[in-house]
């Protein structure tokens, strides 16, 4: 629906538009009503009406003055004469302010219905020019951003003054360069950057947001003409409580870097670079939500050796020493948190360093079962750390993975034993097998074969024995040439009145009801 102020110094006049003009029937809403021109443009800011219908006497401040005024305020807004005066002049003033209609007292509801079907649809093709003109301005504004040019950008700066809406070419202003990290499955960075935008049209019209990328974006703040030159405590403060709120929601956080000011829409670049800057912080001291821009100093490439960094991590990993794994890298990051690295070098020897242990935890990677497969997922996610925080805690994680699957190994070295028993019963299930023969067969005494089977496989041996031959003779009963005394033969058993109830225990039915379900 479209919001409709309406202005007229008559209170009952005033009530009787308000309450009883079916104004949804048009789609239009009723956004406010003011007693003269002077209430309506303090009304216009809060309410912002689509539409104004104004009586064109009042006091204080008449229709054609107020008319001029909100339409510096609000060029697009849509403006209709009220007037119980059928004088040319009015007609002129309401033409010379670009009204697009012109309505006498007392109203005709049939004549208000038409003029606002007019004014609705040229509300419409505004808006379809607008939608497009949007479009374009971003564009414009995003590549004045990007322009280290002199000259192009104010070929940029042109283009965009010729816009719909365009931006102050003047006036001081702050950039954020934000980031936006959804924290429950399902949040679209989309939706929050739109909450972003209707916060940031709360505090007005000048303010402009545009996309980077799916999660970052940027904006112009527009301090209030009180604050003091130099300040960024409003934009700051702005953006704190905005990053609180999306806390206490538990959607997603925000950090926002802010640049110095700015006082000509030429600077933007700038000053988008400042914010970048300062946003950038975020990598090394993670964990505040407004990075201010200040004079850092030039960073410096610290010494560090990622294969030897690796050999002390390695042995770390070797004998599982995760407290120690957790200290030694920590020690690697260290320098170059302390030096304000380039997040891209970090990156790079981060790389070689889990290249070199990589290569010397090969064997083992390829031994465990998707562990190479899990292991360079976890990498890919390294060479792309939001801050070195995330990148220590990943780092970590991965080292400790090794450690784990080395300690699985060192756990599981006596499974090639188990693995022999169960071989040698399933080739010798029909002969009488004992414990004791299973036993000598791998050099270990009765009772330990007995446990070690037991902890490894989680049954016993005599359990895993007749388990084989119970499936076996299962196979053998749908042979319908041999008898059933012959199959319990066959899988080791004599006793035939044992061996049935044996059957029957494991599949619940005997083995000559277990041959007639076969048929």
């Amino acid at each position: 629906m479209y919001r409709i102020l309406l202005v007229d110094d008559e209170k009952l006049e005033l009530e009787a538009i308000a309450n009883y003009v079916r104004w949804a029937d048009m789609g239009i809403a009723v956004a406010d009503t003011a007693k003269n021109g002077r209430e309506a443009l303090q009304k216009m800011s809060v309410c912002k009406p689509d539409i104004i219908l104004t009586d064109v006497r009042m006091p204080v401040m008449d229709g054609l003055e107020f008319a001029r005024k909100a339409k510096q305020l609000d060029k697009h807004v849509k403006i209709v004469f009220l007037s119980g005066h059928d004088e040319f002049q009015y007609i002129k003033a309401a033409l010379a302010v670009e009204a697009v209609g012109y309505l006498l007292k007392p109203v005709d509801h049939e004549e208000l219905a038409a003029v606002m079907q007019r004014v609705i649809r040229k509300c419409e093709e505004d808006n379809q020019l607008l939608g497009s003109a949007e479009g374009l301005k971003e564009k414009l504004v995003r590549s004045l951003a990007f322009e280290s040019d002199p000259d192009s950008r104010r070929e940029w700066i042109q283009k965009i003054e010729r816009l719909p809406r365009p931006l102050p070419l003047s006036g001081r202003y702050a950039i954020a360069y934000a980031s936006i990290h959804a924290k429950t499955p399902g949040t679209r960075p989309a939706e929050l950057f739109a909450d972003i935008q209707r916060e940031l049209a709360r505090q007005g019209e000048r303010h402009y947001a545009w996309y980077l990328d799916e999660e970052r974006f940027c904006a112009i703040y527009y301090p209030e003409p009180t604050a003091l030159p130099g300040e960024r405590n409003e934009a700051a403060a702005f953006w704190l409580a905005l990053s609180d709120a999306f806390k206490a929601r538990g959607t997603a956080a925000l950090s926002v870097g802010l640049s110095g000011e700015g006082r000509h829409l030429i600077e933007l670049h700038d000053r988008f670079e400042e914010a970048k800057l300062a946003h950038s912080s975020r990598f090394y001291d993670g964990g505040r939500a407004v990075y201010a821009y200040g004079p850092f100093e030039s960073p410096r490439m610290p010494t560090v050796d990622p294969a030897a960094a690796a050999a002390g991590i390695g042995a770390a990993i070797s004998h599982a020493r995760l407290d120690d794994i957790d200290r030694l890298v920590a020690g690697f990051l260290a320098p170059y948190a302390a030096n304000r690295t380039p997040r891209e070098m970090i990156v790079s020897d981060t790389a070689h360093l889990l290249s070199e242990l990589e290569r010397h935890y090969a064997p083992l990677l390829e031994a465990t079962e998707g562990a190479r497969e899990r292991q360079e997922a976890n990498w890919k996610t390294m060479l792309e750390p939001d801050s070195l925080a995330e990148l220590r805690a990943q780092l970590c994680d991965w080292c400790r993975a090794l450690a784990g699957m080395i300690e699985a190994r060192e756990q599981d070295k006596h499974m090639p034993i188990v693995q022999r028993v169960m071989e040698s019963i399933d080739v010798r299930y029909s002969q009488s097998l004992t414990v004791e023969q299973l036993a000598a067969e791998v050099y270990l005494s009765p009772n330990y074969i007995r446990t070690l089977f037991k902890e490894k496989s989680g049954e016993t041996i005599l359990e895993y024995l007749t388990k084989v031959r119970i499936k076996r003779a299962a196979e053998l009963l749908k042979d319908r040439s041999l008898r059933v005394h012959e199959i319990s033969k066959a899988v080791g058993y004599e006793n035939v009145s044992y061996f049935c109830a044996l059957f029957q225990k494991h599949r619940g039915v005997t083995p000559n009801d277990y041959r007639k379900k076969l048929l």
